[in-house]
């Protein structure tokens, strides 16, 4: 077995599931029912895929020298068809909320107030590992001048949206998360762009004051950041489902074999492509996505109750899974150590990593993912009160 072997994904995979599934014994959810719960069950898969990519991106980095996608269109596809996946839950859910707006309007202040609850704790407490570890190989030196470092961490802590430079002048500081952090000023673009595509969708416009925001935001993400065609393009394919929800009956017309069927079909193309960053690719990938919003379950697999406990916990997966690879290869091993591995030995390092990404992302989930979240919605539901709503 090799890190490029079917099997290495298939094993990690279950043993996440039997993981996860322990976890839940022990701990009650809410889990997501209705026509959302595919999606759940979905974001469960995509947080392991991206550790899957990045686990066979580690090997190849250690016999090389070179971070680059792995020489596998599966393996490559893992990372890369799952980020776009991601986008597109994103788009679908709110847009969803913007057609779905009632007479009083889309809550804009509650919107970006939830957000920042949403996405912020973890990532700092991210950011704040990575700091940490820098400073633990760098002796705890300051190795640049202080307005230098503390730019650096400045930079970090806004998403990355200006520039992803090294902390401490260390060439690790975007290889100790695996570099996830590149899509997380993708989802600000379009959180603060949904004010301008908002006009098109509610009844109830939004004030001038979020329009101007938005658009200096963008603006600015253009000239600094710039904007890839593909990226966008899977915001774009996420937002055609809920136009078929609201305006047509079709997916009730859905049957779960035969879409099931499409899916699998659709995948399987999608695994002969090198790159997500190809049109066809994104629209087989919107395909995929557009079925599974609609309701497509893969025979019921993606309404396992265990995957939508995985599903939960993802966004703490997504922003952990490479901060445990690094410190088990570069703190554990000892990167000259761990690239003496045979393939097979690698393999069974990462197998025993699994349950210790599961582990730490539930607890991520569990004392800041979710306190943070059921604050936001104190703070909001007081907001309303005072508004009279």
């Amino acid at each position: 077995m090799n890190p490029l072997s079917p099997f290495f994904c298939i094993v990690i995979l279950l043993i996440a599931f039997i993981t996860g599934y322990l976890i839940k014994l022990n701990y009650r959810i809410n889990p997501v029912v209705g026509r959302y719960e595919s999606i759940e069950g979905m974001r469960g898969f995509l947080a392991l895929g991206v550790f899957i990519h990045h686990s066979s991106i580690w090997h190849q980095y250690l016999q090389t020298g070179y971070w680059a996608a792995p020489n596998s269109n599966l393996y490559n596809q893992f990372g890369q068809t799952s980020v776009s996946l991601f986008f597109m839950i994103t788009s679908f859910l709110f847009i969803s909320k913007l057609l779905n707006a009632n007479e009083n309007g889309f809550k804009w202040r509650s919107f970006f107030l939830s957000r920042i609850f949403r996405l912020v704790p973890m990532y700092f407490f991210s950011i704040w590992l990575i700091i940490i570890s820098i400073m633990f190989i760098s002796n705890w030196q300051v190795n640049v001048e202080l307005s230098e470092f503390l730019k650096s961490v400045f930079n970090w802590c806004f998403f990355t949206i200006y520039q992803t430079p090294n902390i401490n002048n260390s060439g690790f500081t975007s290889f100790i998360n695996a570099g996830v952090v590149w899509s997380l000023p993708y989802e600000w673009l379009f959180y603060l762009s949904l004010p301008i595509i908002s006009i098109f969708l509610v009844k109830v416009k939004p004030k001038i004051i979020y329009l101007i925001l938005s658009l200096i935001f963008i603006v600015t993400f253009y000239k600094f950041h710039g904007i890839v065609d593909y990226y966008v393009y899977s915001f774009i394919g996420g937002a055609i489902a809920p136009f078929l929800i609201k305006y047509s009956s079709f997916y009730k017309k859905i049957n779960d074999i035969y879409s099931s069927i499409i899916v699998l079909v659709c995948l399987f193309f999608i695994g002969q492509f090198h790159t997500a960053n190809d049109i066809y690719c994104i629209l087989l990938i919107t395909i995929v996505f557009t079925f599974i919003a609609l309701g497509t379950s893969l025979f019921g697999l993606l309404k396992n109750s265990t995957l939508k406990f995985l599903g939960e916990i993802c966004y703490s997966t997504y922003l952990l899974h490479g901060i445990v690879l690094f410190t088990v290869f570069y703190f554990g091993f000892g990167f000259e150590s761990i690239k003496l591995l045979k393939p097979l030995e690698y393999s069974l390092v990462v197998f025993s990593i699994t349950p210790l990404v599961v582990i730490i992302s539930f607890l991520g989930f569990k004392y800041i993912e979710k306190p943070y979240m059921d604050k936001s919605k104190i703070i909001i539901q007081k907001m309303d009160g005072l508004n009279g709503k």
